[in-house]
């Protein structure tokens, strides 16, 4: 049968689509770090909409808001596909970590997505302790409560076909998605769910 969260069971676009958010290549620290605004979208970011997977029914508003209020956006004659699976949901850092046996200056997906796994991890760790169970699907969760995550508005990817990349805006964007996860916000959403 279908595999199952806390809500129901899951379409099966939310299968495929997988059941972990989907966090893009980071946010470098800027000089105003860890003061709100402190981080940027970088670069080697990817992001954008699946050309095989449907825009799922708890991102829509947030990608609508995004697309027709964001600045700067990549002309639509390129050809991307607005009605698909928006990507990334969460960013996280991922510059220049310290990477044994490479040393430091790493940078990449493998910086961001153990990091956000991390997170996660101990946010699951914050319910168990409460007695409760683990969180399982948390996308729509997320969507949700976007102000439990930092919010990234400065800074764009860089363009493949574009002649520049999906710029950061407020609320969700193709580069950092929702933000960053604040730990202590996001624990404080979780410890209320039952």
């Amino acid at each position: 049968g279908p595999r199952q969260t806390r809500g129901g069971p899951l379409s099966s676009d939310e299968q495929r689509a997988s059941t972990v958010p989907h966090p893009t290549t980071g946010s470098p620290l800027s000089d105003r770090y860890p003061s709100p605004g402190g981080e940027a979208a970088v670069g080697l970011s990817s992001g954008g909409f699946s050309g095989y997977w449907s825009l799922q029914p708890w991102q829509e508003g947030a990608v609508k808001r995004y697309l027709a209020a964001a600045p700067r956006l990549p002309p639509a004659s390129k050809g991307y596909n607005v009605s698909g699976r928006a990507y990334p949901d969460i960013a996280a850092q991922a510059t220049n970590f310290c990477v044994e046996p490479f040393g430091c200056g790493v940078s990449g997906t493998s910086c961001a997505s153990p990091t956000a796994a991390g997170i996660f991890a101990l946010l699951n760790d914050v319910r168990l302790s409460a007695g409760k169970g683990t969180l399982g699907f948390v996308n729509p969760l997320l969507y949700q409560n976007a102000a439990a995550l930092n919010d990234v508005t400065t800074g764009a990817s860089r363009g493949c076909l574009f002649e520049s990349g999906w710029p950061a805006a407020a609320g969700w964007d193709a580069v950092t998605g929702l933000g960053t996860p604040n730990f202590d916000r996001l624990a404080k959403v979780v410890l209320a769910l039952p």
